[in-house]
């Protein structure tokens, strides 16, 4: 059973949307935190748990729907993950 939002956008891809965009930009960030990696760890989980909350409220509340240009821009931010940690 899959729940819907008022825009007729199923909430678990919104959810997995969300939390896949948030992780991305946390990783992009992870280099430039001064912590140790014990430290680091802890604070992005907890970053993480706490913003994908807040940026799926805030979709569902604002009506978005993931098209084409969303998950292209998630993809591009992975592929900058992906050659940040690859250098």
């Amino acid at each position: 059973m899959n729940s819907l939002a008022l825009t007729g956008q199923r909430l678990d891809k919104l959810l997995i949307y969300h939390f896949l965009l948030v992780a991305g930009l946390l990783l992009l960030l992870a280099p430039l935190l001064p912590l140790s990696a014990g430290m680091q760890m802890l604070l992005l989980f907890n970053l993480q748990i706490l913003l994908t909350t807040l940026t799926t409220m805030l979709a569902i509340f604002s009506g978005q729907t993931l098209g084409k240009n969303a998950l292209s821009s998630l993809f591009g931010i992975w592929i900058l993950v992906w050659l940040l940690h690859l250098v």
